[in-house]
Order: C-alpha cells, then structure tokens, then sequence
C-alpha cells in the first residue's frame, strides 16, 4: 500500500513538475517567437516607410534635374541661374543646385563663380549618359555635408557638362527620426557599392553577427535600406517580460494564462494599441487658434490630435499619425475628430459668425470617393459649414489621382467648406496645384516664416508669396510664428492670419474657452 501510494504520490510530483515546466517552456518559446516577430515586423515597417521617403526625394531629384537639364546653357546665364533659384524654391527637399562644365562649378543657385571651382571629388564628376548618379555624402563649397545628385545636361549628352542638387542627409530620415529615437534600432541608406548616403537611431548598435538586420532594396534607385538592431537588448527585453512567468507556471498554470494574456497585451504591436486608442477615448483634440493678423483677435483654430497613452503618456501626431495613415485607421480617426469638432464647437461657431476650424486631411481621404459623403453626414445641414477650412498639402495631392482629388476638393466646397493649400512653398510642385485646383487659403510654411530676418535665401520669399495670394485672391495664413519680429514682418507684408506659439500654443478645449473669453473681455 505504501509503495503504491509512493508511487503514485511520484507520479503527482512529476505530473506537477511537468505541468509547472511546461507551461513555463511554453511561455519562454512563445513569448521568445513573438518578440521575434514583432522584432523583425517593427524593422520592416521602418523599412518599408524609409523605402518610400527614399523613392520620393530621389524621384523628386531626378523630375528637376531632368526639367534642368533641357535649359540650362554652358555659359551660365542669368536665366540659367534663375532657373536653378526656382528649382530649389519650389523643392521641398534639396538646398542648392549647381551646373558643372569641363569638371568646373561655375555656377549655383547661390552664386555665380567669377572663376569656375574645379571639382575635385571624382565621384562628383560621374553622371550615366541617361538617369541619375547619387554621389555619397561631402562637405560641399557651402560648408554643409550634402548628398549630390548628378544628371548629364544638355539636349544631347555633352562630355563634362551637366547639373546637379544638393540634398541634406537628415531629409532621407525625417518621416521616422522621431518615432526610432528612444529605440534600440539604427537606420542606414546607402548606395549599391556600400558608399553611406545617410544614417539615423540608436549609436549603441553595432552590427555583427549577433545583430539582427533587415535589407530593403529601393525600387527605382541603386540605393539599399538597412535596418539593423541589438539582439542582446531583445533578449534583455524578452527575459524582463518571461521570467515572472517562470516563477508562477512552477506553481499553477491557471495564473500563467492570465500573466501570458498581460504579456501579450503589453508587447502588442503600436498599431494594434491605436485600435484600441479610439474604443477606449484615448484620443484627445487642443485647437491652436489662428488670429487675425491687424488686430490680433483670434478669428480661427486648427483642430490637432492628441493621443493619451496610458503607458507612454502624451503622444504627438507626428509618431502616431504616419502608422494610422499606412495601416488605414487614419479614416475611423478623422470621423472620429470631426464628430468631436462638431460637439465642441458647434455652440462657438453659431455664437461667433466669423471663427472657424480647420481640420487637416490624409492621403487616405483622397483615395476614398466617399469623403464629402462622411463629412455631410457628420456636420449634416444645420451645421455653419463656411466656418469649416479643410487643409491639404502636396502629399495628399500627389498620392491620389487628378480626377479624385478635384471631385473631392469641389465637393467639399459645394457644401460650404473652404481647402486651404497646407505647407505651401515646400513641394515642387506646390505652384502646378494652385493652377489646377481651387483654393480658398494659402498656409505658408514655417520653414519661410522661421528664414525671416536671416540670411537665408529664402529669407524675402514670404512677401512674394502674399502678393502672388493675393493676385489669387487667396487669404493667407502664416504658421510657426514665433518671435515678435517675425510677428511685426507678416503683418507689413500683409499676411492675413497668423498662427504659432507667439501667440498660443495648441490648448484643450477648456484652457481655449478661457483663452477666447480673455480675448474678448
């Protein structure tokens, strides 16, 4: 009897052994995969949106050299380096282009050279007879490391004759700068040959054979996308999250389900808690107003989102916006900011026939016909739709078709909203689309507004830009300001709106009610 009911009292003990193993290898096997996966799936979307930026700034090098090169002479006229002035004004990326004759620089969009600069960097002296060639990164004559991209000019391909543009490493990275800037991963683009054109993210990332690394071939370039991370810092994560769960699953496994099920909340996928932002309210609206620019009285506000993490705290548009446009949440996420819009205002802007709100809208929107259907039936017909101003930059313009997004635009104004052409000045195309489409305002960028009172060459742009509004008669409304000089520079040149933290910054709606009774007092 006793020997039996040892033995059966083993059984038990390797039963409960087993089972409180099990679970735990389980859990150590899954929750190892699953970092893997979310690991290699993180990469690659940093990947896939590097690929595009990539693909857009090259193709946007290649469209002006190309334009360029047809027109431009040997003898660097006066029309010559005025076309290279515009074709620096009106890109959104490249800071300086130049024309090359008999391996001399003899001009730029900055200056024209008395005595043509021999140029020295035989990489700089490379152009293929058709197409571009992207020259690594070098300290150019300006002082600023650029990438240079070189196309042959002339209407037939000349020896020693050609243009080129200058482009700042860090554009490449912009779009993911911030979103990869507390993480364990480092970005690199660089040419076929290994030559590095830019690189961004973690210094601490060394790559070696312990190093996980994800490659991306650009598809209309001869450049690579590297994406590489630390897998000591996987595992020091992943061992963190397993090892409580092997402590518990020793015991039961009922709590190890439980824990296992945490865990799986814990490490989801950003996407995935952004689905779950807009169920649980974690979304939050500040409106930035916009003041008029003679008497400085707030005539307007941006509607702006925010997202209220309940881990990460405040998070800004600019992280959580790119991943809501690639994954399609963008549009629930705009329904859901107008239906808010509508509930906060709408007793302000009967009270107030003059204030409006301007909501900004993604590429999505323009790929979908059915955008002035969801705003109608949102804002319905009781509500004052003049006071809705739309925005719009080139990136949702180019991203859908011509058709689509003037049938969008004419909708949207039929029904009383006004478009206002966002960023204007920072596109190459920025001009093209206030010829084809019907604006009502002009937003001019901040970049222009932050060059007043430098050196820059875009310093005296902002006056021009009014006057061509005006020949429009288009209203203009400058953003970022930030100083009083800037402030007392607008309103001389005759800017009509005026928004920036000069003057206030984005509040929630209970600080913008305080702010608006003050202003009215």
């Amino acid at each position: 009897m006793i020997p039996r009911r040892r033995r059966r009292l083993a059984l038990i003990a390797v039963a409960a052994v087993v089972a409180g193993f099990l679970p735990s290898l389980l859990i150590l096997a899954t929750t190892w995969r699953k970092a893997m996966s979310d690991a290699a799936e993180r990469m690659d979307r940093y990947a896939s949106l590097l690929e595009h930026r990539v693909d857009d700034v090259f193709t946007a090098a290649d469209t002006t050299l190309s334009e360029l090169a047809v027109t431009v002479d040997r003898e660097c006229s006066g029309e010559t380096v005025d076309q290279l002035r515009r074709a620096v004004y009106n890109s959104l990326y490249f800071r300086e282009a130049g024309l090359i004759v008999d391996e001399r620089l003899v001009c730029t969009s900055v200056r024209r050279y008395e005595s043509p600069v021999p140029v020295t960097n035989r990489d700089h002296l490379t152009w293929p007879a058709r197409g571009v060639h992207i020259a690594a990164p070098d300290l150019t004559l300006e002082d600023q490391v650029s990438i240079i991209v070189l196309r042959s000019a002339g209407t037939t391909p000349l020896p020693g004759f050609a243009v080129n543009l200058l482009l700042n490493p860090r554009e490449l990275m912009e779009p993911i700068r911030a979103a990869i800037d507390e993480q364990s991963i480092a970005l690199r683009v660089e040419r076929q040959d290994g030559a590095v054109l830019a690189r961004a993210g973690s210094a601490a990332v060394i790559e070696d054979d312990d190093s996980l690394i994800r490659t991306l071939t650009a598809r209309h370039y001869p450049v690579r996308i590297i994406v590489s991370g630390s897998r000591d810092e996987l595992i020091e994560d992943w061992w963190d999250n397993a090892a409580m769960f092997v402590a518990f699953g020793l015991a039961m496994s009922l709590p190890l389900f439980l824990l296992l099920a945490n865990l799986d909340r814990r490490e989801r996928s950003m996407d995935a808690q952004l689905v779950d932002a807009i169920d649980n309210d974690e979304l939050r609206v500040h409106y930035q107003p916009i003041h008029a620019s003679d008497n400085l009285r707030a005539v307007g506000v941006e509607a702006l989102l925010r997202w209220q993490h309940p881990g990460k705290g405040l998070v800004m548009p600019n992280v959580f916006v790119p991943l809501a446009e690639e994954s399609g949440l963008i549009i629930p996420m705009t329904a859901w900011l107008m239906k808010k819009v509508r509930a906060d205002l709408e007793t302000l802007l009967r009270e107030h026939p003059d204030f409006y709100v301007a909501l900004n809208l993604s590429p999505k929107h323009f790929a979908d016909p059915g955008l002035p259907a969801l705003v109608r039936e949102i804002f319905g017909g009781d509500f004052p739709a003049g006071r809705l101003v739309f925005e719009v930059t080139e990136r949702e313009l180019l991203s859908s078709s011509d058709d689509v997004a003037r049938d969008a635009i004419e909708a949207l104004r039929s029904y009383g909203a006004r478009i206002a052409l966002d960023d204007f000045g920072t596109g190459y195309s920025s001009l093209r689309y206030l010829a084809q489409y019907r604006f009502d305002l002009l937003k001019i960028d901040k970049a222009f507004v932050d060059a007043i009172g430098t050196e820059s060459v875009t310093a005296g742009l902002v006056e021009d830009m009014v006057k061509m509004a005006c020949r429009l008669s288009l209203a203009t409304v400058a953003e970022g300001v930030e100083t009083d000089f800037q402030m007392q520079r607008l309103r001389e040149v005759g800017v009509d709106y005026l928004q920036g933290w000069r003057l206030s910054a984005a509040l929630p709606l209970p600080e913008l009610q305080r702010y608006l009774d003050r202003g009215r007092a």
